[in-house]
C-alpha cells in the first residue's frame, strides 16, 4: 500500500496546458466521488488544483497512476502522450518531502508565496468532508502539514517580499507603525494594482481609492475590493487625505507632479506621505521626493529589495530543507507503525482462529478419567503446531536467504522473560557454589 502523488505544475508545463487540467472547485466533489467509485485500486484521493498545478493525493495498493491518466486524459482533452511528457509521481517518502515542500511555498512559483498553504488545507478538508479521504491520507496531511507549518515559523521563508505589488506593501509598513488607520490611493487599474489592492487589505487597510483614466474600470476593481473609484483628473483634491499613493499606468507623462504634492502636504501638518512608482514610463515626477517628509521609492529601488529578499529566501529554503527530511522520516515511523499494527492485528485475529477452531474440537471429545491426560496432550500438541507452522516456515526462509536482521528479532520474540530470568538464576548459583 502507497501513498502517491501524480500531477503536473508549472515547472513541467506551460500556462494554456496547466488551464485544461484545472479542477474548479465547484465539481470537485463530482470528480473525487466519481474517482473512488470507478477505480477500485485507489482507496484515498484528495485533489490540489490551483492555477500553478494539479496534483492527485491518493492511497492505493497498486500503481494506479494509468487510471487517473485516463480520468484525466478525458477531463482536459490531453493525449497520453502529452501527459507522460508534463506529469510526475511521488510516493510514500518522496510523496511526504512534496507536499511538505508545496504546503510551505517552497515549491512555489514565488518562493515562499503563503497563500498556497491555505489552498492545501482547503482541497484536503473538501475531500474530508466529501468522503473521499480516510486514515491513511489524514494521518499524511496531517504530518506534512505540521512539518509545513514549522518551516513557515521557525524559517525566514515567508518573511521577506519578493513581488513588485507586495513589497510596494511592506515598505510602507515600515513607514507607517499604524498602517491600519492610512488612507491609499491607486492609480491604475490594471493587475499589479489589483495585487496592490489585495496586500493592502490583507494588511488591514480599509480606505482605498482607486484611480483611472477610464472610470468604468476603476469602478470594477473598485467593487471586488470594497474601494472608492475616481478619475486620473480629480486625484489632486483627494491627496491631501492621502497618506500612500502606489502608481502603475501606461501613461506617456508623469500623472503626479511635484507641485500637486507641495499642495497637499501643506495641509498635512508635516504628516509623512509615501509612494511606490512602479510604471515605466515614470507616473510620479522625480523631484516629489525633494519634498519633505514625502518618501518616494521606483520600480528600479523595489527591485533592489525584491533581489536582496529572494536571495534570504534561497537562504532560508535551504535552511528549510531539514525539516523537509525529518519530516519525512516522521511520516515513514508514522507509517511503519500503522502496518505495524494492522500485521499485529491481523496476527491476533489468526491466533483467535486457531485457539477457537481446537477449542470447539476438545469440547466435542468425550474426556473421561482414562484419556484426560492424552486429550490434553493431544489437544496442546495440535494448537502449538498450529500456532507455530507459518513462524517456522518463515524462519526457514529467513535462514535460507541469510535474513540477519530478522532472525535476531525473532531470537528476542522466543526468549521468554521467564527463561532469562531462570538462566540468570542458574548463573548466579553457580558462581556462588565456585567461590
Amino acid at each position: 500500500m502507497s501513498v502517491v502523488i501524480y500531477g503536473l505544475n508549472y515547472l513541467t508545463a506551460p500556462v494554456e496546458v496547466r488551464e485544461k487540467t484545472v479542477v474548479v472547485a465547484d465539481k470537485l466533489d463530482i470528480s473525487l466521488t466519481t474517482i473512488l467509485e470507478q477505480m477500485n485500486e485507489i482507496k484515498e484521493i484528495f485533489i490540489l488544483s490551483t492555477c500553478n498545478r494539479t496534483e492527485f493525493y491518493y492511497f492505493t495498493d497498486h500503481d494506479s497512476s494509468k487510471v487517473i491518466d485516463e480520468w484525466l486524459i478525458q477531463h482536459s482533452g490531453l493525449n497520453e502522450t502529452e501527459l507522460r511528457k508534463i506529469t510526475y509521481r511521488y510516493y510514500n517518502e518522496e510523496a511526504a518531502k512534496h507536499l511538505t515542500r508545496v504546503a510551505s511555498g517552497l515549491d512555489s512559483q514565488v518562493l515562499g508565496e503563503p497563500q498556497i498553504m491555505g489552498q492545501v488545507r482547503d482541497s484536503f478538508h473538501k475531500a474530508k468532508l466529501n468522503g473521499t479521504v480516510g486514515e491513511e491520507l489524514d494521518m499524511f496531511f496531517r504530518v506534512c502539514l505540521k512539518t509545513a507549518k514549522n518551516i513557515r515559523t521557525k524559517t525566514e521563508i515567508g518573511h521577506n517580499p519578493v513581488s513588485v505589488a507586495y513589497a510596494a506593501v511592506f515598505l510602507a509598513g515600515k513607514i507607517y507603525e499604524d498602517l491600519e488607520s492610512k488612507k491609499a490611493l491607486l492609480i491604475g487599474a490594471g493587475e499589479t494594482i489589483s495585487l496592490v489592492a489585495q496586500h493592502l487589505k490583507s494588511a488591514g487597510i480599509e480606505d482605498i481609492t482607486i484611480a483611472n483614466r477610464t472610470l468604468e474600470n476603476a469602478v470594477t476593481l473598485a467593487k471586488r475590493y470594497q474601494a472608492n473609484a475616481i478619475t486620473l483628473s480629480s486625484i489632486s483634491e483627494h491627496l491631501p487625505e492621502i497618506d500612500i499613493i502606489i502608481s502603475s499606468t501606461g501613461a506617456p507623462d508623469p500623472v503626479i507632479k511635484k507641485e500637486h504634492i507641495e499642495i497637499a502636504m501643506r495641509s498635512r501638518k508635516r504628516s509623512p506621505m509615501f509612494l511606490v512608482d512602479i510604471a515605466v514610463p515614470r507616473d510620479i515626477e522625480q523631484s516629489v521626493e525633494d519634498v519633505p517628509n514625502v518618501y518616494l521609492y521606483t520600480i528600479d529601488q523595489l527591485t533592489e529589495v525584491i533581489n536582496s529578499n529572494l536571495d534570504k529566501r534561497q537562504k532560508a529554503a535551504q535552511a528549510a530543507d531539514e525539516f523537509v527530511l525529518s519530516g519525512a522520516q516522521i511520516y515513514l515511523k508514522e507509517q511503519r507503525i500503522r502496518a505495524g499494527k494492522s500485521v499485529l492485528r491481523i496476527y491476533r485475529e489468526n491466533v483467535e482462529h486457531i485457539r477457537a477452531s481446537e477449542l470447539k474440537k476438545i469440547k466435542m471429545t468425550a474426556i473421561t478419567p482414562q484419556n484426560q491426560t492424552k486429550v490434553i496432550e493431544d489437544f496442546s500438541h495440535s494448537l502449538t503446531n498450529k500456532l507455530t507452522h507459518k513462524m517456522t516456515t518463515i524462519l526457514r526462509s529467513a535462514i535460507e536467504e541469510n535474513q540477519l536482521g530478522l532472525l535476531e528479532n525473532l531470537k528476542g520474540l522466543y526468549t521468554s522473560d521467564d527463561q532469562i530470568g531462570s538462566d540468570s538464576a542458574r548463573a548466579s548459583e553457580g558462581q556462588n557454589d565456585s567461590t
